[in-house]
């Protein structure tokens, strides 16, 4: 009764061994299985990514911030009267809008980069000086008559978004006048930081030239608002990688590796706010124009894009260990499947941790030798047979040398990823265009059945 209670236990774990149906379904099994420290180890990624953005706000805001410059922007008070009943007249106060007639910016950026913990921040110094001319305030057009306007009450106003970034006293040059800008700019409904001074307007039809040099801690992003009926910006900078952003690109741009420069040209008719208004009704913001100086390689946002492809890469690697046991009547546990998964899985926590010290492309390196060479070194007694694990190191190369291609690409990514899935299942299926699988299991039981070969790279 022993013997056969031992029999019926054999022939079970017997059949478990050679059904093709429990072995697919064992390995489909593990792939969802071995998801689950894959998604662990992206969790881990976003959140290295986190701290290295919170890192980057830390120094930034210690050196500076990302800025905005609005303006200058020239405020005048006048009055308005409204008759009473009793025959007195009341008065209103009310404020005047202008912008220059041209607006000339000019900035040089110089940057720098700043290491904390295993993060590198870019920063940079901006010297930008704004200059232009502002025409005679016509108040005729705003239907005020010149008597009401309150001249010796004019304002000039700059917008800065950063007022922790200026490194040294903003002054104005006004037809000649040299003054100091203070903080506030007693417009906080259209410019809510910045700094501004009283400044000389008369009414006897002159312009006034300006010029306003300006020097900035900034950190990845700078702006400017095309206020001149017509604005130049002449922006270069020593840093390689910029990227144009804002309503307006550059009419003109050159980047090379040691900076960049470009040149905007705007227009009054470009934007939604005319040259002259009074009180309230206009916004800035939705015509900016502006630059960001972008990390081109981004570690963390590789290691995103590599992991997406793991469930690929494990899929793949369990069916060529599949083939082997079909065409080749290998058993492999699937103990033995849990373990080369689990190597394929560490493979991006190596990636990661390395990827912080010695880059995306170096790390990519070491960490696939590693994985290949741990595989092809556990396979090789599992397998028996050298020219498999020759096979299986071929393959598992060509696998990491593809995902790492399709890494490198960004806009191609998804073409060269489909052509190389469809070249993968043409492979499988021309591979096991002769397989008999309805007996698949008595090929496995015959001793003498010759098997198929598994076609080399």
């Amino acid at each position: 009764m022993e013997n056969q209670n031992q029999s019926s236990i054999q022939k079970f774990s017997q059949w478990l061994k050679e059904s093709l149906v429990i072995k697919l379904l064992s390995i489909g099994f593990l792939v969802l299985i071995l998801l689950i420290p894959n998604s662990l180890i992206q969790d881990q990624i976003r959140e290295r990514q986190h701290r290295q953005e919170q890192v980057k706000d830390e120094v930034s805001l210690s050196w500076g911030g990302t800025q905005a410059l609005q303006g200058p922007v020239l405020a005048v008070p006048y009055s308005s009267w409204t008759q009473m009943e009793d025959g007195k007249r009341s008065e209103s106060r009310h404020v005047a809008y202008f912008l220059p007639q041209n607006l000339l910016v000019n900035g040089d950026l110089k940057h720098q980069i700043r290491k904390r913990s295993i993060f590198d921040v870019v920063l940079y110094q901006a010297g930008i000086v704004l200059s232009g001319e502002f025409q005679q305030p016509d108040f005729q057009a705003l239907n005020v008559n010149p008597a009401d306007v309150r001249w010796n009450e004019a304002r000039l106003a700059v917008g800065i978004q950063g007022m922790t970034g200026i490194k040294e006293a903003v002054q104005v040059d006004w037809a000649g006048d040299q003054r100091r800008l203070e903080p506030g700019t007693g417009m906080t409904g259209l410019i809510a930081t910045g700094v501004s001074t009283p400044i000389s307007v008369t009414a006897d039809g002159n312009s006034y030239k300006f010029s306003i040099p300006i020097k900035l801690n900034c950190s990845e992003y700078l702006s400017f608002e095309p206020v001149g009926k017509s604005t130049t910006v002449n922006l270069k900078s020593d840093w390689h990688s910029p990227s144009f952003e804002g309503a307006f690109l550059p009419d003109q741009r050159e980047i090379s590796a040691t900076g960049f420069s470009a040149q905007w040209q705007v227009l009054d008719l470009n934007r939604p706010y005319p040259q002259q208004w009074s009180d309230t009704g206009v916004s800035f913001g939705y015509s900016n124009l502006s630059v960001r100086l972008i990390q081109p390689v981004d570690e963390y946002l590789k290691n995103t894009r590599s992991a997406k492809y793991a469930i690929l890469i494990i899929g793949l690697t369990f069916l060529l260990y599949f083939f082997f046991e079909v065409l080749r009547r290998i058993f492999i546990h699937p103990f033995q499947y849990l373990l080369v998964g689990l190597a394929l899985t560490v493979f991006y926590l190596l990636l990661l941790s390395l990827s912080e010290h010695l880059g995306f492309n170096v790390a990519y390196l070491i960490s696939s030798i590693a994985t290949i060479g741990l595989i092809c070194g556990y396979s090789s007694t599992m397998l028996g047979i050298r020219r498999l694990v020759w096979q299986l190191l071929g393959m598992l190369m060509a696998i990491y040398g593809f995902i790492f291609v399709l890494l490198q690409l960004e806009d191609f990514a998804l073409l060269a990823g489909s052509i190389g899935v469809f070249v993968a299942l043409a492979a499988v299926m021309y591979s096991s265009r002769k397989v008999d699988w309805y007996n698949l299991g008595n090929r496995l039981n015959s001793p003498t059945e010759q098997t198929a070969q598994l076609p080399t790279t």
